[in-house]
């Protein structure tokens, strides 16, 4: 009796024991993706845990283990801990007694990448105490196999290893390359090409233009509803379009409806354009909005009712203005009032010159901008405003996005590629404002300021180089302000160790647009005249540097 019932209470511990092996996934390892906009990483499984990084949405990771809601991935070659909520599984073990599912052609994606460095390490893992197995020089085409953090997978030839996100620049190309023979008539539903001559238009009221295909790609313009673009590809959910004026860029494909028929998009087919029919000549002024959902008003005052909202780029006729607020008029003929610090005026006739009132006076040509990678970096914003008015309380990161806002739109006119930094009072890092000026391997990276002094005299235009990548740049830009006639005095061009110049690898400037702490500079920097000649002046200063 004895030995029966030692022998069920083997038998007992037997399943036990195997019930409990079941309970482990088959394979020790699994990928997984990312799918929130950005996921704290930890060091324990615990929301009380130190945060080691975060993960972009759509990153890929390897996953050892899942307990509790947590899952234990690898974050920057060591091991660490991701809310499992937001990981997708990319494979898992078949369930016991499942039926097999059908085996689809393998497949790898390759992401191809630009290096920004001027020499860029690889090494045997993705961490910086990890073997270096060669370099790569500055503008070699790389591909990318997978990221984990903030690194990323590369192959180059023969070579094969990790290397650093912060110094490749995206080129928007996502192959995917078969490993085993594919049907050739097969779509590749992820990257359909356009069909030639594929065109939408714009069905949102107002639709950001990134420069790349994703959330996170700063915006480099916006379109109306109605807008009528060249659709040229499609790439998970985004679309890559062109202008009539020869602009590139991406929007979200939901928002864009297609067309059938000849597109009314004309693509310009050599790089000189015709120039816009000139305004009829009694309109001499206009008012550009800087900023999204700005209201209009009945009368010059927040009391007075709200009739209308403008966004960023929206142009009206210019009526009056009168204390800080503008007069203009609208679409159906009838008169309202703006915020004049979110606007700004523009002449919009053509001006003559005084020495010979029968011709044009000269205006700089802006032909070298034309597909230039321009950064405009506003200075601080968020939590961070800056330097404060003396006499009227003006807060630095308010100026400096509005006349990012303003450079912004000048230089998309002459056809340069402008990304901004920030786009509305968000903070952001001075870190992250020279990962972007690298991202985008800028042609140039220009950081705008108002200065302050305990010295109420101070006052002036002052523009900052780091090292002698920058001081032809510094140099064209200050004296595009200078001969702008902005009001102030010219100043000078001078050295300045700032984050975002000596950790710039890409040629930056930061220019000081006037004494915040002067009443004067102050007083000048808040009217419209100075905000539109110092967009022009800067404008005309790239152009220069960029002859």
């Amino acid at each position: 009796m004895k030995v029966n019932l030692k022998r069920v209470n083997l038998i007992f511990c037997l399943i036990l024991l195997l019930s409990t092996v079941q309970a482990f996934p088959a394979s020790a390892q699994n990928k997984a993706t990312v799918n929130a906009t950005s996921l704290n990483v930890r060091e324990q499984p615990s929301l009380s845990s130190k945060k080691v990084g975060s993960l972009k949405n759509g990153e890929t990771v390897t996953v050892f283990k899942t307990e509790k809601g947590w899952s234990q991935i690898s974050f920057n070659g060591k091991k660490a801990w991701a809310s499992t909520e937001f990981l997708k599984m990319n494979s898992t073990s078949p369930a016991t007694g499942s039926s097999p599912k059908k085996e689809e052609p393998k497949t790898r994606v390759v992401k191809q990448a630009k290096v920004t460095a001027t020499s860029l390490n690889v090494r045997k893992g993705p961490a910086t105490d990890q073997a270096i197995v060669g370099a790569l020089k500055n503008g070699t085409i790389v591909a990318v196999l997978k990221q984990e953090g903030k690194w990323s997978s590369i192959t180059y030839g023969k070579m094969t290893g990790w290397v650093s996100n912060a110094y490749l620049l995206d080129q928007s190309t996502n192959l995917k390359i078969p490993e085993t023979p594919q049907n050739p008539d097969k779509k590749n539903e992820n990257n359909t090409p356009a069909k030639q001559g594929k065109w939408g238009t714009v069905t949102a009221n107002y639709l950001n233009f990134r420069s790349s295909g994703h959330l996170n790609a700063p915006i480099i313009g916006s379109f109306k509803s109605g807008t009528a673009v060249q659709i040229l590809s499609e790439v998970n959910g985004w679309s890559s379009v062109q202008t009539t004026d020869g602009k590139k860029g991406w929007v979200s494909s939901k928002y864009v409806s297609v067309q059938n028929g000849t597109s009314p998009v004309k693509i310009p087919t050599n790089s000189e354009t015709k120039p816009p029919a000139p305004p009829p000549a009694s309109v001499l002024k206009k008012v550009v909005v800087m900023a999204d959902g700005v209201n209009i008003r009945q009368g010059p005052s927040t009391s007075y009712l709200i009739v209308g909202k403008a966004n960023q780029g929206d142009e009206y006729v210019y009526v009056q203005s009168k204390n800080d607020w503008v007069q203009l008029k609208l679409s159906n003929g009838n008169s309202a009032w703006i915020a004049g610090w979110l606007v700004a005026i523009q002449q919009t006739g053509s001006s003559k010159n005084p020495s010979n009132p029968g011709t044009s006076a000269p205006k700089p040509t802006t032909a070298g901008l034309k597909g230039k990678r321009i950064v405009i970096d506003p200075g601080h914003g968020g939590h961070d405003p800056g330097a404060l008015g003396k006499a009227h309380g003006t807060h630095e990161s308010d100026l400096t996005l509005m006349s990012a806002r303003l450079v912004a739109t000048e230089l998309s006119k002459a056809g340069a590629v402008v990304i901004l930094t920030r786009s509305d009072s968000t903070y952001v890092s001075l870190n992250k404002r020279v990962e972007i000026s690298h991202y985008h391997f800028a042609d140039a990276f220009i950081s705008l300021h108002y200065n302050s002094a305990h010295d109420s005299r101070a006052s002036g235009l002052l523009t900052f180089y780091y090292g002698q990548k920058d001081t032809k740049l510094a140099e064209a830009v200050h004296s595009g302000l200078v001969h702008a006639n902005t009001g102030l005095s010219g100043g000078n061009v001078r050295f300045g160790n700032f984050h975002v110049l000596r950790e710039n690898k890409q040629p930056a400037v930061l220019v000081e647009l006037g004494f915040l702490s002067n009443p004067f500079d102050e007083m000048t920097v808040r009217s419209n005249a100075f905000q539109s000649k110092a967009a022009t002046g800067i404008t005309n200063g790239l152009a220069k540097y960029f002859q």
